[in-house]
């Protein structure tokens, strides 16, 4: 499978084998998929060892931790609620 993106359809999508129409090696390390995307448009990939992608405009680095206290909260909140429950199950 490859992940390719479609400029109509302005999405990144999964090409699977049974939409994959053509494979062509363009040079030693180079080698370009065509195929179409799930609404019919044509769409190609390079890919190979030659090939050195552009790095994606889109990425923003890590996401940022805004949610480590929030969990640990929860968890300790729970924590606390499933030893009351089981020490009141625990006493006669």
């Amino acid at each position: 499978m490859f992940v390719v993106y479609c400029p109509v359809c302005d999405r990144r999508t999964l090409l699977g084998v049974d939409e994959v129409d053509w494979v062509e090696n363009l040079q030693p390390g180079m080698i370009s998929v065509s195929g179409h995307c799930p609404r019919g448009h044509d769409v190609a990939l390079l890919t190979g060892d030659m090939f050195k992608p552009n790095e994606d405009p889109r990425y923003y680095g890590p996401a940022p931790k805004l949610w480590h206290k929030p969990v640990r909260k929860l968890a300790a909140l729970f924590a606390k609620l499933f030893r009351r429950r089981t020490n009141a199950a625990t006493c006669p």
